[in-house]
């Protein structure tokens, strides 16, 4: 039996010219203009691809949900949203709502406290906190900053490959599944992988991208990753 699982990453909440903010779990923004044709866009490549999901899943928050729901539109037909906790971004905590260069200097900071000298220049330990953030992204390895998070992210894996599970106990041949999470969620959805499979050069998902996994009776495969 063919079950598909498509795993896409919310559209923009920000525009052109404002600043960024780190966005975790306590943040609950909308979509902006451009977020909201990014869901839409979302809808039209999977239609494109031959790809209509038949069962909907979400964080339940509104960048999450409004993405969901702007995606399903291009196949005019009547769904309901079920709403996963498991799928919420990750509480950031005290740097949830900050600024992006004040977390990478943060970061950057924290990663070299036992360093001698000790690194002042703020330019510089922002560049430090970026070149850490990028190993998150491509490896998901969690920068010193945030290793509060590590039971959450140490969690995260299971609940993928219980949630995983539980699509192909309940699915029809054929069964399509749209999960609509965030950056930080969408990056373990690789750990239903078999162990030695293939994993995409970075683990991030751009806004309002996707990737799609196939389970063929036997294991999940990979069967595009970042598609925008």
């Amino acid at each position: 039996m063919t079950v598909k699982l498509i795993v896409a990453r919310h559209g923009n909440t920000f525009n052109k010219g404002d600043v960024i903010l780190r966005v975790g779990s306590r943040t609950n923004l909308p979509l902006t203009q451009e977020g909201i044709a990014q869901g839409l866009r979302l809808g039209e490549n999977l239609r494109s691809a031959g790809l209509c999901p038949t069962r909907l899943f979400s964080a339940p928050l509104l960048r999450t949900l409004m993405t969901c729901e702007e995606a399903v539109k291009v196949f005019n037909v009547p769904f309901s949203i079920e709403q996963l906790d498991f799928l919420t971004e990750l509480d950031y905590g005290e740097y949830d709502g900050l600024p992006e260069t004040d977390v990478l200097r943060r970061i950057g900071e924290i990663e070299t406290a036992t360093q001698q000298p000790l690194v002042t220049d703020a330019e510089k330990l922002v560049e430090i906190g970026r070149t850490v953030l990028k190993r998150w992204d491509k490896e998901a390895v969690l920068p010193k900053a945030w290793k509060f998070l590590q039971p959450r992210v140490d969690s995260l894996g299971n609940q993928w490959r219980d949630f995983s599970e539980r699509l192909i106990q309940t699915a029809n041949q054929g069964s399509v599944s749209l999960a609509v999470t965030s950056n930080g969620i969408a990056r373990f959805a690789l750990d239903i992988l078999p162990i030695d499979a293939k994993r995409p050069d970075s683990v991030k998902l751009s806004t309002g991208a996707f990737g799609l996994f196939i389970w063929n009776g036997k294991y999940w495969s990979l069967g595009d990753w970042d598609v925008k």
